[in-house]
């Protein structure tokens, strides 16, 4: 009677068990979880390419605004040259550091994936996967910020490279007439932080390489002015302008 009764709890518990089982290895294999998980990482990875890319551009740019220096036409020229080199100096370090953080991201988000693919908690998984990709676009897009400031930093650099000396005028012979005092006008402007000023014009649909509807920082870097004023023309700070947006700059 003892051996049947222990025979029957036995029985009783693995009935227990069966389900939670056949749960976990649902839970495991569920489809849309691995979906999810995939879709995150290659996203991850897809911003760790673009930052990697971002990044050796802005080292570029720093590398060609250092050489100025030595191609400066005059002293003050050389001396804004160095001035703008290390601003893009700077900018390219910054663009490594975002573009490192975009690599881990990719790591931790391909991590995730293999969780969702064989763990026992793809749910957990899934959402890891998610939160790496969102950190991930976030280090994309500063990456791109900085070599955009860094390739502005060059092209300011090589202007100040080939400025011209000022023209030596000969001495005048006659002895100019006095001057007659002039009253100046001075008019002062405004300007809040981050505002738009000027008449732009832009092509949208040559700047949209991607052809997704936006023009993301890497797209703009191709002109100086609306890279300089990204920021302010952003109304909805999403790191991408739209047709809305730009409505003031497109003529």
């Amino acid at each position: 009677m003892k051996i049947q009764t222990s025979l029957l709890s036995l029985a009783v518990v693995c009935a227990l068990a069966l389900p939670a089982i056949a749960g976990a290895q649902d839970a495991k294999l569920d489809p849309k979880a691995k979906v999810d998980a995939a879709v995150a990482a290659q996203n991850a990875v897809d911003s760790a390419h673009a930052a990697d890319a971002d990044a050796k551009s802005a080292r570029q740019a720093a590398v060609a605004a250092k050489a100025t220096e030595k191609t400066a036409i005059t002293a003050e020229g050389a001396a804004i040259a160095a001035d703008v080199a290390a601003i893009a100096n700077q900018s390219a370090i910054d663009a490594d550091r975002s573009s490192q953080q975009a690599a881990r991201a990719a790591n931790q988000a391909l991590g995730a994936k293999s969780a969702a693919d064989f763990g026992n908690q793809p749910v957990g998984a899934v959402n890891e996967a998610r939160q790496a990709a969102t950190t991930g676009e976030a280090a994309e897009f500063a990456t791109a910020d900085a070599a955009a400031t860094a390739d502005a930093a060059a092209t300011a650099a090589e202007d100040a490279a080939a400025m011209q000396p000022e023209p030596v005028r000969p001495p005048s012979m006659s002895r100019p007439a006095p001057r007659q005092p002039v009253e100046q006008v001075v008019n002062v402007i405004s300007v809040p932080p981050n505002s738009i000023r000027g008449d732009y014009t832009i092509d949208f649909d040559a700047m949209d390489s991607n052809h997704d509807g936006f023009i993301s920082t890497r797209e703009a870097a191709s002109n100086a002015t609306l890279t300089a004023e990204f920021k302010a023309v952003d109304n909805n700070h999403d790191r991408k302008l739209s047709k809305a947006e730009l409505k003031g700059w497109i003529k």
